[in-house]
């Protein structure tokens, strides 16, 4: 097998092109991969409607009141699964829980802040601010060094 990579400003988007002589399980094998990981979607509500949206819009997602919201760059929604649902469905590369009642997508962290005892304040790049329970602050920081390698 041969992976090559192309950098250029013309790509607005990621492309892959798989190429071979035919069309092998191995191809097809591949082609639903990379599918399932770059076109995860979470149905979210909003004003009476649903729509999907890509994961990798996602910048946290939160209980509130006993209903789970989705906060992305633009907007807030309303989201019908429960957060272990929720978690179970994302990829866990991109994704961590830092309290029982949030999940953040870890490349929207913008720094972290840990002046505070025995807890960590997380600030989002879309200018929100979270906190992470004493229970989660060790898998963060598991999750974190992982990132830094």
């Amino acid at each position: 097998m041969k992976i090559g990579f192309e950098f250029d400003d013309k790509y607005k988007q990621i492309e892959i092109h798989i190429c071979n002589s035919e069309k092998t399980k191995e191809v097809i094998g591949l082609r639903e991969l990379l599918e399932d990981i770059l076109d995860k979607r979470v149905t979210v509500h909003k004003n009476q409607e649903a729509k999907t949206l890509p994961t990798h819009e996602i910048i946290r997602i939160f209980s509130e009141n006993k209903k789970v919201f989705l906060r992305t760059l633009d907007d807030t929604y309303e989201v019908r699964d429960r957060l272990y649902s929720l978690e179970e469905k994302l990829d866990n590369r991109s994704f961590v829980r830092i309290s029982n009642s949030e999940i953040v997508n870890i490349s929207q962290i913008e720094k972290l802040d840990m002046s505070y005892s025995g807890t960590i304040k997380m600030c989002m790049k879309n200018g929100d601010t979270t906190f992470v329970s004493r229970r989660y602050v060790s898998r963060i920081k598991e999750v974190l060094s992982r990132e830094g390698q």
